[in-house]
C-alpha cells in the first residue's frame, strides 16, 4: 500500500549564515530577517518550522513568524519546569488563539548543565520522571480543566491555563525526542509525533520500533519524524565539496572543544544518548587526525555515501548530517519514508537560501508521478 506523502518543515534559528558556529561566517539577525523567512516558508511547501532554544527565546521568534503568516505553524522547543506548568499553559492557549490554532510543542530535554544554569539538580531519569507529571498536568489545563495535582515535581492547586480564554482545541501537539529508556517510555505515553536524528536505517528502525510498542499500551500511535541537515548541491561532488569547505572554515578552537564535547558523549557539557549514538558513526581514524592537529577530508568522517557524523564536529544542531546532490539526498529520504517516517524537519545553510534550494531541487521528488 502507498504512504502518504510525507509532510516538511524547516529549520528556525536565529543564528543564520553561511556556517555561522564562527563568527565570520555568522549573519547579524534582525527582526526583519526573522519575519523574511518565516514568510518565505509560508509560501514554500513547508507546514512550519521547528524554532531552536538556540539564539532569541522561542517563544518571542515564533510571535513575530506568527503574525506575518497564515499558514505557517511554530514548533517551538520548551524544557519542562523552566516555566511553571500553569503559566506554560496560559502561554500555549493565549498563543494558540491569537494565531488559529498553530502552535506546535517540541519537548526536549537536553543534558544536565543546562538544567543547573536554571538551578534544577536532576540527572536524565529523574528528568523524564518530572516531563511524566509536567505534561500530564499540561494537558489537561489545555483542555480547559481546573486541576489539582500533587506530584514529586508538579504540585498545583485549582490550576486553570486562562480563566478568560477559552481552548481553541482540546490539545496542543506534543512532539518528543529521547533515546535513552526512559525517554523512550514517556515519549510512547505523551507524544503526537516523535523526533529522531537521522541514523542508519537499521538503527533508526530499532529505535522507531521500540516507541511505537511503547505507545501501543497507551493505545497511542505517534507519527515518526526525522531532523536532518543537508550539506547539498547539484551533483554529489558539488555537496562533497561544500562539506570540506565548511570543515576548512572551522576554527582549530572550535574543533578542539568539540572533540572533548564528544569525547564525554554531549554537545551542550554533559552526556546524551542521543548524540552518543549518533558519535559511535565518528571514523576512529580521521578522529585521530584531528587530534593529531591534522584536517582530514569530509569524506573521511563520512559512515556511507551520504551519512556524514561530521557536522559534529562544527554545529550545534543536529550531530548526522546527508551530503548529496539534489538527487541522493531525495533518494534517501525516500528510503527513510519508505521505513515509516512522517515527518521531515530540514535545514540547510544558510536557511532562507536554503529553504529554496531544497524546496525547489529536492521537495519536487515527493510529489513528481
Amino acid at each position: 500500500m502507498t504512504r502518504p506523502a510525507p509532510e516538511f518543515l524547516w529549520y528556525y534559528v536565529t543564528h543564520d549564515g553561511p556556517y555561522p558556529w564562527e563568527p565570520e561566517g555568522r549573519r547579524d539577525i534582525r527582526l526583519p530577517d526573522v519575519t523574511a523567512l518565516a514568510s518565505a516558508l509560508d509560501r514554500l511547501p513547508y507546514s512550519g518550522a521547528l524554532l531552536s532554544t538556540t539564539g532569541h527565546n522561542v517563544w518571542v521568534t515564533g510571535t513575530a513568524a506568527a503574525a506575518v503568516t497564515r499558514d505557517f505553524r511554530p514548533l517551538l522547543a520548551l524544557r519542562p519546569q523552566f516555566t511553571s506548568v500553569t503559566e506554560l499553559a496560559n502561554m500555549a492557549v493565549s498563543f494558540d488563539d491569537l494565531f488559529d490554532g498553530r502552535l506546535l510543542i517540541n519537548v526536549i530535554n537536553s543534558e544536565t548543565p543546562v538544567w543547573r544554569q536554571h538551578g534544577i539538580r536532576l540527572e536524565n531519569d529523574e528528568r523524564y520522571d518530572l516531563h511524566a507529571e509536567y505534561w500530564e498536568v499540561f494537558n489537561r489545563l489545555v483542555a480547559g480543566e481546573t486541576v489539582t495535582y500533587r506530584g514529586r515535581y508538579v504540585d498545583v492547586e485549582n490550576a486553570r491555563a486562562n480563566p478568560w480564554v477559552e481552548p481553541r482545541r482540546d490539545h496542543i501537539p506534543l512532539w518528543f525526542s529521547g533515546s535513552s529508556p526512559k525517554a523512550l517510555d514517556v515519549a510512547g505515553r505523551f507524544a503526537d509525533a516523535y523526533l529522531t536524528f537521522s541514523e542508519p536505517l537499521d538503527q533508526l528502525n530499532e529505535k522507531t520500533a521500540a516507541v511505537r510498542e511503547k505507545a501501543a499500551e497507551h493505545g497511542r500511535s505517534p507519527r515518526i519524524g526525522l531532523r536532518a541537515s543537508l550539506i547539498t548541491g547539484a551533483t554529489d561532488e558539488d555537496a562533497w565539496a561544500k562539506a570540506d569547505r565548511l570543515l576548512a572554515a572551522t576554527s582549530r578552537a572550535t574543533l578542539d572543544r568539540k572533540l572533548g564535547l564528544i569525547a564525554k558523549g554531549g554537545n551542550g557539557g554533559g552526556t546524551s544518548v542521543t548524540q552518543s549514538r549518533v558519535f559511535a558513526h565518528l571514523p576512529a581514524k580521521a578522529l585521530d587526525v584531528l587530534r593529531d592537529g591534522g584536517l582530514p577530508a569530509a569524506r573521511d568522517l563520512a559512515h556511507d555515501d551520504n551519512l556524514w557524523p561530521g557536522i559534529s564536529l562544527l554545529q550545534q544542531g543536529p550531530p548526522m548530517a546527508l551530503v548529496g546532490g539534489h538527487d541522493s539526498i531525495a533518494a534517501r529520504l525516500k528510503e527513510y519514508h519508505a521505513a515509516g517516517v512522517d515527518i521531515f524537519i530540514l535545514d540547510s545553510l544558510p536557511l532562507l537560501e536554503g529553504a529554496y534550494e531544497v524546496a525547489e531541487h529536492i521537495l519536487p521528488a515527493f510529489t513528481a508521478p
